[in-house]
């Protein structure tokens, strides 16, 4: 039996669709246990990579390191406010030090032979009747996370278990599906879905990635699991005796989106990313590409 990690994170406002053609995307970056625990003591511009996702951009200005980790919305932030129009390539990010140190990161993954990067991007438009039929964003997380899980397991074999984190997010406290849940539960109850809690985007993730294993038609595939990396450790003993830090797995996450985002949504932040043919383990795929 082999276990893999998957580790998500979110591109895009996913607590209100505001706008038809607002872009949203989901990422997940995934590989072996041992896989993941090599990839993390590699070493980029004489930086481990462990040790260089724990730390904010050293070539942002202090005012712009709003995160205590390596956090691509920093970097992007301040791009607003400095627009770099075009498109860029990650093999050749010119002479600006964020630009290079930036680009040097989201290389490392793109290009890695052992990670491998999938995504999924859509507007809303496609979104809202596909995955927001419920107007709840933790629920339609849940799902886009579940249509990229459906698309690996026919690729494991059915001794393989695929474990996800998806990324962490904090519900605004006024959000109706928030009200809701209040409404609905015993404010004393333990398991209560709570402002930050992961319950409804896990529970729609397990529900419908089950669904999709069970749909498929072919041989056998392979087993998953969803939660925190905290439920992952104490339950598969393949990932509690290997240390991973969390805030370098979420960051590895943000890299995966961060890609994404400037791939699938070139001008953002100004600024596009031309895909190589490098990025062979790299997967973008369209909410209709998926649903079609």
């Amino acid at each position: 039996m082999c276990d893999w990690l998957a580790v998500g994170d979110e591109t895009g406002n996913w607590d209100t669709l505001r706008h038809p053609n607002v872009f949203l995307g989901v990422a997940l970056v995934m590989g072996r246990i041992e896989d993941w625990r090599a990839a993390l003591q590699e070493v980029i511009d004489g930086q481990r990579i462990e040790d260089r996702l724990q730390a904010p951009i050293r070539a942002l200005p202090p005012a712009y390191r709003h995160s205590p980790n390596h956090h691509l919305k920093d970097a992007f932030d301040y791009w607003n406010e400095r627009p770099s129009a075009g498109d860029g390539s990650l093999a050749d990010p010119g002479t600006d030090p964020l630009r290079q140190e930036v680009f040097a990161t989201l290389r490392w993954l793109a290009e890695h032979p052992r990670l491998i990067t999938l995504g999924l991007w859509g507007r809303g438009a496609a979104l809202k009747p596909a995955l927001f039929r419920s107007d709840d964003p933790a629920v339609a997380l849940g799902q886009a996370y579940a249509l990229l899980v459906g698309q690996v397991l026919p690729f494991l074999t059915p001794a393989d278990r695929l474990l996800v984190q998806p990324g962490l997010r904090s519900e605004p406290t006024d959000l109706l599906a928030q009200q809701r849940a209040r409404v609905a539960s015993d404010p004393n109850d333990a398991e209560a879905r709570r402002h930050g809690h992961l319950r409804g985007t896990l529970s729609a993730l397990i529900d419908a990635g089950q669904r999709y294993r069970h749909a498929w038609r072919g041989d056998p595939i392979g087993q998953f699991d969803a939660g925190a990396l905290t439920y992952h450790r104490q339950q598969y003993p393949s990932l509690g005796s290997t240390w991973l830090p969390n805030n370098a797995l979420n960051a590895i996450a943000d890299l995966g989106a961060g890609l994404l985002r400037l791939t699938c949504q070139p001008g953002t932040t100004s600024l596009g990313l031309r895909r190589e043919r490098t990025w062979a383990n790299v997967v973008f795929q369209s909410l209709e590409e998926i649903t079609s």
